[in-house]
């Protein structure tokens, strides 16, 4: 859930490369797949051409937000220039997570990464990386 679709939409558009794949201002829901109330609700869904797939729920402020997803700290996503990406991000209004040593590379055994951590427009935790070796 984003508090403001138009700069979340401008932010992953611009920073990440993500396209629009769909945009709509109320759904249709049901709980029996037959009986449909049409709620207005805006949204967007993004696609990235990595294949990854993001989509952002409008909610005016925090609190119609669902308490389950409160537990998830961060999501990653997959760039060829970390350094370039982190910098974009910032231009773009992002907050760095890590201000001394921002860029890093990170080793589990033989898998190894390069990678940064940005907050995002509406306080989402981002990790920023690419795989150096599987």
């Amino acid at each position: 859930y984003v508090t403001n679709l138009e700069v979340s939409e401008e932010f992953y558009t611009t920073v990440f490369g993500f396209e629009v794949v769909r945009r709509w201002k109320e759904m249709e829901v049901s709980t029996d797949g037959k009986n449909y109330k049409t709620v207005p609700t805006n949204g967007i869904y993004l696609r990235g051409s990595n294949g990854m797939h993001l989509e952002f729920i409008q909610k005016d402020g925090k609190d119609g937000r669902q308490v389950i997803q409160e537990p998830i700290n961060h999501f990653a996503i997959h760039v060829d220039d970390v350094e370039k990406t982190y910098k974009d991000a910032l231009k773009s209004g992002a907050k760095p997570v890590f201000e001394r040593n921002p860029i890093m590379y990170l080793k589990i055994g033989e898998f190894s990464v390069i990678n940064t951590q940005i907050i995002g427009p509406d306080g989402e935790r981002i990790q920023i990386l690419k795989v150096l070796k599987k």
